[in-house]
């Protein structure tokens, strides 16, 4: 009998599917969030058996971060690989983190997240890139990446102008020091290739 077999077993609600189930979502999707109906159940069973993710994850080269203050639990790999992103996500990524930390000095945090009106994401992009933000195809394209990476959701109106994007608390860890110093190096290292290429 397996250890998943063994903890199904003992469980009077959850079968051994439901916790394979969790430790893939966290792995496929980084962060989960207790909030979220569809993370709630994977959230539930990692925080409760967190001693035998964090044994699977580390065989995978990953660790669990858990904030039980803002209810999500974060997989980051040991060496973090910046290749995954591509330099369109990066920058998207670097510009998001960085409103996150503003609204969180200016306390404008709600829950451990940051709204951000189209207006200032366009506004901060600029300022920080030096480019103008990607037409609405790219953008939601790039909005459905951070997304998936557990750091940023779209909430969307009639207006679509008035459409904002809400920066999840998971951005912290997903987007740690070490992390943004890597994203950085790989943005800047690529552009350079760029530039070269076109000289």
């Amino acid at each position: 009998m397996s250890h998943w077999e063994r903890l199904a077993a003992q469980s009077q609600t959850h079968a051994e599917s439901d916790y394979h189930k969790a430790g893939y979502r966290l792995v496929m999707e980084q962060v989960l969030y207790a909030s979220d109906p569809r993370s709630r159940i994977a959230y539930e069973l990692i925080v409760k058996h967190r001693k035998d993710y964090d044994a699977l994850l580390a065989q995978l080269g990953m660790h669990i971060t858990h904030n039980p203050h803002m209810g999500y639990v974060v997989a980051t790999p040991n060496q973090y690989v910046a290749e995954k992103m591509r330099l369109t996500e990066t920058r998207m990524a670097l510009v998001l983190r960085r409103l996150y930390d503003d609204k969180m000095h200016a306390t404008e945090i709600l829950a451990g997240e940051a709204w951000v009106d189209m207006i200032e994401l366009e506004r901060a992009y600029k300022d920080l890139l030096n480019r103008d933000l990607p037409q609405k195809a790219a953008l939601d394209e790039l909005l459905q990446a951070m997304k998936r990476y557990g750091i940023a959701r779209l909430e969307e109106t009639d207006d679509e102008q008035r459409n904002q994007v809400v920066i999840r608390p998971g951005i912290v860890d997903v987007l740690g020091e070490t992390a943004l110093l890597q994203l950085a190096a790989h943005a800047n290292a690529i552009e350079e290739e760029e530039v070269d290429e076109a000289a």
